[in-house]
């Protein structure tokens, strides 16, 4: 009769190992940047024999909808009928007349933004042909008008832009972040590049406004991808810490006495090959493509700092916070990393690359 012989236990228990191994080093990674980091954060709990741990706190992305950012309340100075009137001699009466017909009352922000740029750039003009008439009034009343809107002109701005619905949709959230950020083209950050200087040119009183080209970078922002950073950013943020805490709440050290183990050796294996050779990649392009974006972008906010409203102030500043994440988030799992095989004398993790 056949007898089926056991290995030994010690042979049996390499047996698993192997298996284990083999399991955790044979399959494919998937594609995408989101799906090669849970199944990181899988083959590490497999390796460390650990259950991955819940969330341990809430990393959400703040949804621009939701702050209730709303225009600034600008007001006008208007000009009587007999005053209009006498600017017949201006470009600037043409002007005036758009802004102040049913279409031009209705206009969109950035439609108001450029009749207001380009009162700006007539009203020199004028303002001298009208002083050598001698109506002194009529000049009083347009250097008046002049003032409050380049007083406004900041306000204006941020209506046109950091309040309008392109720049919702620039930072909307996404289903899913698919092949982000591989997809991405640098458009949106040329159409960044373009409204920056122009804001600085219109702060610096040159009121050039370029009309069309506006609407078209503005355009722009619909399809750009602010959104699906702060996703990005919030998804790794999650997933790093669950996999810090793998490492992290061990009963036991993954080299007890500092004697190098085989559970030590295969974390090793998958920490080298999923994180530093799989996800760490993912990773650095996010820091690639948010460096860029966000320098440009802090850079208009900041050209308007003195218009932005509490609510918009507020929400930058979640934004701004969960944005950290993404040069935060993999050093504290490569700390992690580091503090977890501190006691394994002799192995070489953290000269394979594994730096902060």
């Amino acid at each position: 009769m056949w007898r089926l012989h056991h290995p030994p236990t010690g042979c049996r228990r390499l047996l698993i190992w192997l298996a284990g191994l083999a399991l955790l080093l044979g399959c494919s990674a998937p594609d995408t940047g989101p799906e090669q980091l849970t199944d990181y954060v899988q083959r590490l709990a497999t390796a460390t024999n650990e259950p991955i741990p819940p969330y341990p706190r809430l990393v959400a992305p703040p949804r621009i909808a939701d702050a209730a950012i709303r225009p600034v309340v600008i007001t006008h100075l208007s000009i009587d009928v007999l005053d209009f009137l006498s600017l017949s001699p201006c470009e600037l009466q043409v002007n005036i007349g758009r802004r102040n017909s049913l279409l031009g009352r209705s206009a969109s922000p950035s439609q108001q933004l450029l009749l207001d740029l380009e009162f700006l750039a007539l009203a020199p003009a004028c303002i001298s042909a009208l002083t050598d008439t001698g109506d002194t009034a009529l000049v009083a009343s347009l250097q008046a008008l002049t003032a409050q809107k380049q007083g406004q002109l900041q306000a204006r701005i941020f209506n046109a832009l950091l309040a309008a619905s392109e720049w919702r949709d620039f930072w909307r959230l996404p289903p899913s972040l698919g092949n982000y950020p591989a997809t991405v083209s640098g458009d949106v950050i040329d159409s960044l590049h373009w409204l920056n200087r122009h804001i600085q040119h219109w702060l610096a009183g040159n009121y050039a406004a370029g009309g069309q080209e506006l609407e078209y970078h503005l355009g722009i922002l619909r399809s750009g991808d602010g959104g699906y950073l702060l996703l990005a950013a919030a998804l790794q943020a999650r997933e790093l810490e669950r996999a810090s805490l793998l490492l992290q709440q061990r009963p036991r050290s993954l080299c007890p006495g500092g004697g190098i183990t085989e559970s030590a050796r295969i974390a090793e294996r998958v920490i080298l090959k999923y994180f530093l050779g799989v996800v760490q990649p993912w990773l650095a392009k996010l820091n690639l493509r948010e460096q860029p974006l966000m320098a440009v972008v802090d850079d208009i906010e900041t050209q308007l700092k003195a218009k932005l409203t509490a609510e918009y102030s507020a929400w930058q500043t979640t934004r701004n916070e969960l944005l950290g994440e993404i040069k935060r988030a993999p050093l504290e799992h490569v700390a992690a990393i580091k503090k977890a095989f501190s006691a394994c004398h002799g192995m070489t993790l953290g000269s394979s690359g594994v730096d902060s």
